[in-house]
């Protein structure tokens, strides 16, 4: 409705104020303000309704506004500039500035940095930076706003050096730092790896007087996650508690991922206790997030206990939910139950996409069944569902699995044909079953065709032919090619260095094999169990008294003391990996090889040296003596880890509480119940881990049962759902037929 004619300025304003959460009221109130019935209202009113309109991106309609006004001022231009710079369409920009200088007038401040955004949003940065440089010169005064603008786009193109020297001349442009500055420079450090720069930086701000807020915050305890650096996320997070900034969705999703990529999804839990008492509702990344931790850990039922969850509080899942969900149950072998969860998806009407499809179709080609996953294929087609490079390459590696390469090659051209281009990871799979087939002359017209395409080899191309050489003794074909592959920018990896050490210890020299581990490691590749496991084979097959045959054996079950300290002495000598990594890995593999005793003389040797024992290290000794039925080493095991400051896995009590319900020693299990829910767990993954897929799984009812009303009686109470299914069998199918009723 038009407003009246005696409508003060206030009242249509409020008009506009009143319609700017709505595209249509706003769209309908351009027409009446500008109708030929309605008085001509003023200049700012319309001002005011084409910034609304520029702020729902509305650019046709705000042009129509435009178009129609009678009168223009500075501030009309500027929204125009504005708005059409955001949006990236720099031509419409400048046809406004243009306007404006026609008018007589002169572009402000505001003019100008909306052109340094809109360059820095095209990739025009030497465009926004002489704009930059060429506001002084016209008497304009730069703003937060604008080094902000500038900031942003140089630290979005890498280039974190030029940021720093714009960001240093700041204040002495008269010019004093905001938070979204602060954020900025703090996100662009932290992209590359250098988040204790940002923190300095912050640090410094702060003495200076400025008071972070919680964006800020964000991004710092973004840069520590990204790069793994949990202890100083976490202490940034204690940090912004102290100083009364409270954490919000972001802050704790961001430290729930942080976490369960690290392998710690029990503290990630704890956090997303803490978000709900605190009044957030997790949203589908954070519950994603802990899916996929818990996936990753091979909690499996877990993992789809969140997923009941979380659509119980009215979130569906999205692809990426589905789709790790699906990668978790194909990479246990469970096809059918992925299946099941799969058709449940459809069924309930959620939409189903090419990621999620593609997943379980790969998921199929690598158990075997390239029918089935041709059929599901056939099913997307008919779906209006179009074929991309990850689905036929999962297509392609069925075939190469089932040794039918002339079938993956005719797969391949029919993808051509299809004007789907082949990707470094198609043309890969297809050399590597090549390969594996014919030997390393085999690939080689796909290796070039795979040039000519103009896809460039990546890291694993180059190791399926590292891998093949080192089967065929050829070493100098080998190292040749690690050099190829240096000399065209890629990296080595950690698989690559192990291949090479294979090669070397299958012919039993020891000298390269050691160099090749010390440039691994010179090389920023940390080793891993495979790496210590082939020096431990090839010191073995140099010792006569052993008659091993590759992979035949355990060989940390198998190799004495003497060689193990040998092994220890020779890496130690290189001076290359930190002594504390080796220790941590010898232990874990002994424990792993049940040899209890073996794994305690490392241990006190490495804390005879000073050197803590890592949390991995203390789990893997309490499941070892749990399973050789020694319960009292584990729990002394369990309160050392614990005097380290450790936070015992839920997965260490539940082997513990299982022994002793086994043995008859329930006060004991109950007493370590006890300490458990004293602890900062989460209270549901305290009855999942330890009473669900612990004691109930064992077929201990009664003692769960038990511990439950303890755990009751504690003022621990674990929510309706879990109670009522406390009976019966639980495995995983049970679970995934859950969430498919």
């Amino acid at each position: 409705m038009p407003p009246p004619a005696s409508a003060p300025l206030s009242r249509l304003l409020a008009a506009i104020s009143a319609a700017a959460s709505s595209p249509a009221d706003l769209r309908r109130l351009s027409y009446l303000l500008l109708s030929p019935s309605a008085p001509l209202p003023p200049i700012r009113c319309l001002n005011t309704l084409l910034m609304a309109l520029a702020r729902h991106r509305m650019l046709p309609d705000m042009e129509s506004l435009a178009s129609r006004m009678p009168a223009r001022n500075l501030r009309t231009y500027t929204t125009l500039i504005n708005a059409y710079c955001l949006a990236g369409d720099l031509p419409a920009a400048k046809r406004h500035l243009s306007s404006l200088l026609r008018a007589g007038l002169e572009p402000d401040s505001h003019a100008y940095t909306s052109f340094v955004l809109g360059y820095c949003r095209t990739g025009l940065l030497a465009h926004a930076c002489r704009v930059f440089v060429l506001m002084p010169l016209r008497g304009c005064a730069r703003t937060a706003f604008t080094y902000a603008a500038l900031l942003q786009g140089l630290c979005s193109a890498g280039m974190v050096r030029e940021a720093m020297a714009v960001f240093a001349g700041m204040r002495a442009d008269g010019c004093t730092p905001d938070s979204h500055v602060y954020s900025t420079m703090v996100h662009g450090l932290c992209g590359v790896g250098r988040a204790g720069e940002a923190n300095a930086l912050l640090a410094r701000a702060t003495e200076e007087g400025f008071v972070p807020n919680v964006v800020v915050y964000n991004a710092l305890i973004d840069g520590y996650c990204n790069v793994g650096d949990l202890d100083h996320a976490a202490e940034v997070f204690k940090l912004m508690e102290n100083k009364g900034c409270s954490p919000n969705i972001h802050t704790y999703t961001e430290m729930i991922c942080g976490f369960c990529k690290s392998g710690k999804v029990e503290r990630a839990m704890v956090l997303y206790s803490q978000m709900v008492e605190a009044g957030l509702a997790p949203n589908v990344v954070t519950y994603t997030a802990l899916i996929q931790g818990q996936c990753n850990e091979g909690h499996l039922a877990c993992a789809f206990r969140l997923l009941h969850s979380m659509e119980a509080g009215g979130l569906l899942p999205n692809e990426w939910t589905c789709s790790v969900l699906i990668d978790a149950l194909c990479k246990r072998e469970r096809i059918e139950q992925a299946q099941l969860f799969l058709e449940s998806l459809v069924q309930k009407g959620i939409k189903v996409n090419e990621v999620v499809y593609t997943s379980m179709i790969d998921g199929l080609c690598k158990a075997g069944k390239y029918s089935d996953a041709y059929d599901l294929m056939q099913k997307m087609i008919s779906g209006g569902f179009v074929r991309d490079t990850h689905l036929y390459s999962s297509l392609i590696d069925g075939l190469c699995r089932e040794k039918k390469l002339s079938e993956a090659m005719l797969l391949l051209d029919d993808m051509m044909a299809n004007g789907v281009q082949p990707s470094a990871v198609t043309y890969t799979i297809l050399i590597d079953g090549l390969l594996r087939e014919i030997g390393s002359k085999g690939p080689k017209k796909i290796f070039d065709k795979m040039v000519v395409a103009g896809i460039k080899p990546d890291v694993f191309t180059y190791t399926v032919f590292i891998r093949s050489y080192c089967q065929e003794g050829r070493m100098e074909d080998a190292e040749s090619m690690i050099i190829q592959m240096t000399d065209h920018g890629v990296s080595p990896n950690l698989v690559t260095y192990n291949t090479l050490m294979k090669g070397y210890a299958n012919l039993g020299l020891i000298t390269q094999a050691f160099s090749t581990f010390k440039n691994m490691v010179d090389n920023g590749c940390k080793p891993n169990e495979e790496s210590y496991t082939v020096l431990l084979g090839l010191l073995l097959k140099e010792n006569s008294s052993y008659n091993i045959v590759a992979n035949s054996v355990d060989l940390w079950k198998v190799a004495d003391m003497e060689v193990l300290h040998g092994l220890l002495e020779q890496l130690t000598k290189l001076q290359c990996t930190p002594v504390i990594s080796i220790y941590n890995c010898f232990i874990k593999c002994l424990c792993r090889s049940d040899r209890l005793e073996e794994a305690k003389t490392f241990l006190i040797g490495m804390q005879s040296a000073n050197l803590t024992p890592s949390e991995d290290v203390y789990a893997h000794m309490i499941e070892c003596c749990c399973r050789l039925k020694l319960l009292n080493e584990a729990l002394a095991f369990l309160d050392s880890m614990v005097k380290s400051g450790y936070l015992p896995r839920l997965d260490s009590y539940s082997f513990i509480i299982c022994g002793l319900c086994e043995q008859g020693n329930f006060n004991t299990a109950k007493q370590i119940f006890g300490d458990i829910l004293s602890k900062e767990y989460n209270c549901d993954e305290i009855v999942w881990k330890i009473l669900f897929d612990g004691l109930l799984r064992k077929g201990n009812a009664t003692d769960c049962s038990s511990l439950l009303s303890f755990m009751e009686e504690q003022n621990f109470r674990p929510s309706a759902a879990i109670c009522a299914r406390i009976t019966g069998e639980v495995t995983v199918a049970s679970e995934v037929q859950e969430i498919a009723r």
